[in-house]
């Protein structure tokens, strides 16, 4: 039951997370704005532009793939690269936090992205056939 649990919840975080860097990234295209950065992520400008819609469509591609029980190593993949994006946006990043209850906000994020690990990596481990 446990490990159901986790899987829904790894899909629809991860699912969410892939819409929300999707739109993000739409409207950036569709902004003038050539300065755009976002201080979490490696990018910057028309690069962190094209980064945000080809993130996003890989990550819903990974969840739909996942979810009908294909490619499902793609899914663990993907939820590993939403943890190391985070981890390093939030420990490596020029990012600075107004104060104490910001950093601890984002690290409850990371630690429920940390979590979608274990609800992919639960149904990468079932037999193919369920």
């Amino acid at each position: 039951m446990v490990p159901a649990i986790l899987r829904f919840y790894s899909y629809v975080t991860q699912f969410v997370i892939s819409l929300i860097l999707l739109a993000v990234g739409a409207v950036a295209m569709l902004s003038d704005n050539s300065t755009f950065e976002i201080d979490f992520l490696p990018w910057s400008g028309k690069d962190l532009k094209n980064a945000l819609l080809a993130l996003g469509i890989a990550g819903l591609l990974s969840v739909i793939l996942a979810f009908k029980g294909k490619l499902r190593l793609l899914f663990v993949l993907w939820t590993l690269g939403t943890v190391f994006l985070a981890g390093r946006g939030i420990f490596a990043s020029p990012h600075q936090f107004d104060g104490e209850s910001d950093f601890k906000w984002a690290l409850a994020l990371l630690g429920g992205i940390i979590l979608t690990v274990f609800g992919a990596w639960s149904r990468f481990k079932q037999p193919l056939g369920r």
